[in-house]
């Protein structure tokens, strides 16, 4: 796109400077319209020539392949990240305090997470709801499961 708006350019500025040059006379008559037909031709060569599009937009488009999927790895993370957090708040809901969310992922080649299980580290957490341990756990089991939509034999609770 930048070879061809050099080219136009370039190209207006040789037809001011000849049109400045050329003597008003028979040359003049025949000149002129050749040279606008070599501006119009200059012009419109971009339309006529489909391998420029083609070549410049799989060159860059191969160029940045690499950074695409850099910034869709770290959305992913931030997205996994994401899911921690609302995990714990779902934990503390149910007054469970100071526990250790481990989310267990895999991403495909189209960049799309799949959650395969969820583990809950309880060991340093303190529960603080008068309910049964049992029912507590039961009810962060089942709203675990719900949140990252995965089978409620993915979400593994440890004590």
């Amino acid at each position: 796109m930048a070879e061809w708006l050099v080219s136009v350019f370039t190209a207006v500025f040789v037809v001011s400077v000849l049109s400045i040059l050329l003597p008003e006379g028979r040359l003049a008559k025949f000149v002129k319209p050749l040279i606008s037909l070599v501006v119009i031709i200059i012009v419109i060569a971009p339309i006529v020539n489909k391998e420029m599009y083609t070549g410049n937009f799989i060159t860059a488009t191969n160029a940045d392949i690499k950074t695409d999927a850099d910034f869709l790895e770290y959305v992913n993370l931030s997205k996994i990240d994401l899911y921690t957090k609302n995990c714990v708040k779902i934990a503390e809901k149910n007054g469970i305090n100071g526990s250790e969310i481990l989310i267990e992922y895999s991403i495909d080649d189209n960049f799309t997470i799949k959650i395969s299980a969820v583990s809950v580290n309880l060991k340093n957490a303190v529960i603080s709801s008068n309910e049964e341990h049992i029912v507590i756990l039961q009810r962060l089991r089942d709203e675990l499961s719900d949140y990252l939509r995965i089978g409620v034999s993915g979400v593994k609770i440890y004590e």
